[in-house]
């Protein structure tokens, strides 16, 4: 078994998203679960492995959405009674600003 690169958080309140991927209508979806490298994000969208994808995320009590650019690494090929798949994100960028404010985002989202 692999072990994960972070600790996953399942968020207390929705955090919401809003997709954008090259070549495709935006799309909106949830998180299911979030880490300092990655998200899982349950959406009606489609998308392949190693597509890039722009997200805006929508944390409760956060004034704007924050903007963040991911890749995915695993989608399932079912979807639930809704319509809505899981995808699994690796953060294309781990550094810098954006990604500090995303960390605490995160961690208040605990």
């Amino acid at each position: 078994m692999q072990e994960r690169s972070a600790v996953r958080v399942t968020p207390r309140s929705a955090v919401t998203v809003a997709i954008e991927a090259q070549d495709q209508p935006p799309a909106r979806g949830v998180v299911a679960d979030i880490s300092e490298s990655g998200a899982c994000l349950w959406t009606k969208g489609t998308y392949a492995v190693g597509e890039s994808l722009v997200l805006r995320l929508s944390f409760p009590r956060e004034p704007r959405p924050l903007q963040a650019a991911g890749r995915v690494v695993w989608e399932t090929s079912t979807r639930d009674e809704k319509g809505a798949m899981r995808l699994g994100l690796a953060w294309s960028h781990t550094t810098g600003p954006a990604h500090l404010h995303l960390k605490e985002l995160i961690a208040g989202a605990a």
